[in-house]
């Protein structure tokens, strides 16, 4: 029983790394914009389904281009918003409008790519430790995710990008009056938001696999990840990433059928209730 637990809370951990890559995205965007991209979990399946059709490493490259071209499509249509109402729009308008373009990248990807799963196995067999079976595929999630962090740690903390997005999350008008192009670090972001979720996409594929109706799905378990321990950390996020996996992991191994996609959700739509989640807007840079 003890073996077990660690198997299945190792295995949580190797499946939450990908999730807690799905919420770098909602934080960076959250924390730049005080907005939130729902297209996420569609950047993420249209990779997948991009990398399924072409294979190998140029279906990989080519699944990153095709996130990063939605991203860029998306923050595009954000700008638009934005500047049709003179830089003042609501930010739940813009919410409102990822969320269709969501639905018409589905449509898209059901069209063109049809509604058979989308699954690759880059190994054949687990490894044994200690007598607990461990996913290298996992351990290779776990590997990209943390180089993921450790890079957005030096973009955002030492870099001038990073130096202007944080004044962005500060204030936007103070970063204007400090002739920081506010709309170019937005746009910005949302690519660098399409490329994050291309990389989980391709790695979900590799692990799991994926539908072509999954995107809302994933885009729930990116924000329920990064509101967890507060919307406004990618670092922070990546936590909350892994704690949701070890509880959907925990919960299908030791509760009814059924309940192991739900638990994550539950908990965290309890942490959102208890008023324990750090959702409120950006007072003075990330934590």
């Amino acid at each position: 029983m003890h073996i077990e637990f660690i198997e299945f809370l190792i295995r949580g951990i190797l499946i939450g790394a990908v999730y807690g890559m799905l919420a770098f995205p909602v934080s960076l965007l959250y924390a730049t914009t005080d907005s939130v991209d729902l297209s996420v979990g569609a950047y993420a399946v249209l990779a997948a389904a991009v990398s399924m059709a072409v294979g190998g490493v140029l279906g990989i490259a080519l699944a990153l281009g095709a996130a990063v071209a939605a991203s860029l499509i998306v923050g595009l249509l954000s700008a638009r918003i934005h500047g049709r109402r003179g830089g003042r729009s609501d930010p739940l308008v813009v919410v409102l409008a990822t969320f269709g373009f969501a639905v018409v990248l589905e449509s898209l990807i059901l069209t063109v790519f049809g509604k058979d799963p989308m699954v690759r196995q880059a190994f054949d067999q687990a490894w044994m430790l200690g007598g607990i079976h461990i996913s290298p595929q996992g351990v290779l999630n776990v590997a990209t995710a943390l180089l993921l962090v450790a890079l957005l740690y030096v973009w955002l903390y030492r870099s001038a990008w990073g130096r202007d997005m944080r004044a962005c999350a500060a204030s936007s008008l103070a970063a204007v009056l400090a002739g920081i192009p506010v709309s170019r670090i937005a746009l910005a972001t949302y690519v660098v938001g399409g490329l994050l979720a291309g990389i989980a996409g391709v790695l979900i594929l590799y692990t799991t696999g994926v539908s072509y109706s999954a995107g809302l799905h994933l885009t729930i378990a990116g924000f329920g990840a990064a509101a967890l321990f507060g919307l406004q950390s990618p670092m922070r996020g990546f936590a909350g990433g892994v704690a949701i996996g070890m509880v959907q992991s925990l919960s299908a191994g030791y509760l009814p059928s059924g309940w192991a996609s739900a638990m994550p959700m539950l908990v965290t739509l309890m942490v959102l209730v208890s008023g324990r989640a750090n959702v409120a807007g950006i007072v003075g840079g990330r934590a």
